[in-house]
């Protein structure tokens, strides 16, 4: 959760009295007034921007609350037009989490910090932007997953049988100690996240194919906002030196002597079973032809595929 920092947007010290925030107000409105700049899109929402701000800075009541408000908070990296809350913070205090886009909290932050300091968060958020976030001083947003990527490679007749691998997951983790804001702490030195490692069992289904992605979720790392993100493995399978795979579906090529052709000829022709089966090569058949061998492919589910032997 981010608040915009009204006092910059006036251009003004948090200290500032009442008459120095009436004169830099006049100042910047006049400045960026939609009048005085027909058409300029960036101008009118800075206008806008600047009359929300002096709509809280010049009143009493609601200043006292926006500076409470905005005591809890910290500036935005690279944007020193915000502040936001540590969502580790605000969850230990009873936020249950963000709303959807549009859509106004259910019983938003509760009595949040109401215990002995006198004034409960909702009431604040409520007073400054409206219940549902409206106002554009306040923005909810949840932070995008931040998923891990990797890879494993398998041979072919595991990718066929199925098999077993364990990985290590390097995550980053929101610092528990500072909460992810950095500074002086000792546990993150100032980076606000620590690196951990944590080992997986991963168990590869039989009949998986080249370039699979497995998702393993709530893997990933974590940020200071929404949930963890996911471990995205992509599987390699190498080559088989005979076979090569469609789906459920086996080739293979088989090479025989024109006069065998001529004459026809029985053929043993290996399988992914293990075993050998005769095929039988009628008198004239041509190079190309394509043989099939039926239920003797992958095993998919219940049922298998077949094999196709190509004549060479």
């Amino acid at each position: 959760m981010k608040v915009k920092d009204f006092y910059k947007v006036l251009e003004v010290n948090e200290r500032a009295a009442a008459d120095e925030i009436k004169k830099s107000y006049r100042r910047l409105a006049k400045q960026y007034h939609p009048d005085a700049n027909p058409g300029n899109k960036v101008a009118e929402e800075r206008f806008k921007e600047i009359s929300e701000a002096y709509d809280v800075l010049s009143d009493t009541a609601k200043r006292k609350k926006y500076d409470q408000l905005r005591f809890y908070g910290r500036p935005e990296a690279g944007n020193s037009n915000w502040f936001s809350f540590d969502p580790e913070f605000l969850r230990s205090h009873g936020w249950s989490g963000t709303p959807g886009a549009g859509n106004p909290p259910q019983n938003p932050f509760g009595n949040l910090f109401n215990q002995g300091q006198g004034f409960a968060f909702s009431d604040i958020l409520r007073d400054l932007f409206g219940i549902n976030g409206a106002h554009a001083g306040f923005d909810m947003q949840p932070e995008t997953p931040r998923d891990i990527t990797g890879h494993i490679k398998i041979s072919f007749d595991e990718a066929i049988a199925g098999a077993e691998r364990t990985i290590a997951i390097r995550q980053k983790k929101t610092c528990a100690i500072c909460r992810g804001s950095g500074g002086p702490c000792t546990r993150c030195n100032g980076a606000g996240q620590i690196n951990t490692r944590k080992k997986v069992r991963v168990r590869l289904p039989a009949g998986i194919e080249n370039g699979h992605q497995m998702r393993l979720r709530g893997l990933g790392s974590s940020g200071p906002y929404g949930k963890p993100g996911d471990v995205l493995i992509s599987v390699e399978v190498t080559s088989h030196p005979y076979f090569t795979r469609a789906g459920a579906d086996l080739y293979c090529e088989a090479q025989v002597e024109d006069q065998n052709l001529r004459n026809g000829v029985r053929l043993r022709v290996p399988t992914l079973q293990g075993k050998q089966v005769e095929l039988n090569i009628p008198a004239g058949t041509k190079k190309g032809t394509v043989f099939r061998l039926k239920n003797f492919g992958v095993k998919a589910n219940t049922k298998h595929g077949d094999q196709f032997v190509k004549i060479v």
